[in-house]
């Protein structure tokens, strides 16, 4: 199981997969949010992840303009 951190916001924030997407799908994170694990060497945007499939529509939409 990854545990994810969101950059800028409380380190007591801690996620699961299954809480991030949540978060997403219930817009409390946005694709400019980025995402750190410890598994991974680089921060990462949510929009430029694979849980950029859970962002609305309508944030997709704005990207690609």
């Amino acid at each position: 199981m990854k545990i994810w951190q969101i950059k800028n916001r409380p380190k007591s924030l801690i996620l699961t997969d299954e809480q991030l997407i949540i978060a997403i799908k219930d817009k409390l994170l946005r694709g400019d949010d980025i995402l750190i694990n410890v598994d991974l060497r680089n921060e990462i945007a949510i929009k430029d992840s694979v849980y950029s499939f859970y962002l609305p529509e309508v944030e997709h939409e704005q990207d690609e303009d």
